[in-house]
């Protein structure tokens, strides 16, 4: 298992190759998303959501979204225009919150995220996107 430090150094390899990275945060959102559906305590942590976040790397045309209700989790690459918030993110940005080198937050208020959609749905957004970091560190 990788800890955080670990799992920053796999993200900085990355950095320099947008299909590997395009392909490697592909299958850590799909099995983080696997890790969420099957585990109980997770799922009661999404289970009062009912949003579908659209996620935007836009330099390196990486798009997914991901539906999150009544404690289910469906993660897609793609566009969906039925999207209740939209981040989007220039892939140095998404990595350096990813090493947790700037907070998302942090990056918003400074202009280097562009969000659309409303408070609530973004808080949402903040607390599934920690959920995802916790549990990517704990399984790599």
């Amino acid at each position: 298992m990788l800890n955080s430090k670990s799992f920053s150094s796999v993200v900085h390899e990355l950095e320099n190759n947008d299909e590997e990275f395009v392909t490697t945060i592909d299958r850590v959102i799909s099995f983080a998303v696997n890790i969420i559906r099957n585990t109980e305590e997770l799922r009661e942590e999404i289970r009062d959501y009912n949003d579908l976040y659209q996620i935007l790397l836009t330099d390196i045309n990486f798009n997914f979204w991901l539906k999150v209700s009544n404690g289910s989790i469906i993660y897609k690459k793609g566009i969906n225009r039925s999207a209740t918030f939209r981040v989007t993110y220039a892939k140095d940005i998404f990595i350096k919150i990813l090493k947790r080198d700037i907070a998302g937050t942090d990056a918003y208020m400074k202009g280097q995220i562009k969000v659309d959609g409303n408070l609530s749905d973004g808080l949402r957004f903040i607390k599934i996107f920690r959920l995802f970091i916790k549990y990517i560190e704990n399984i790599m």
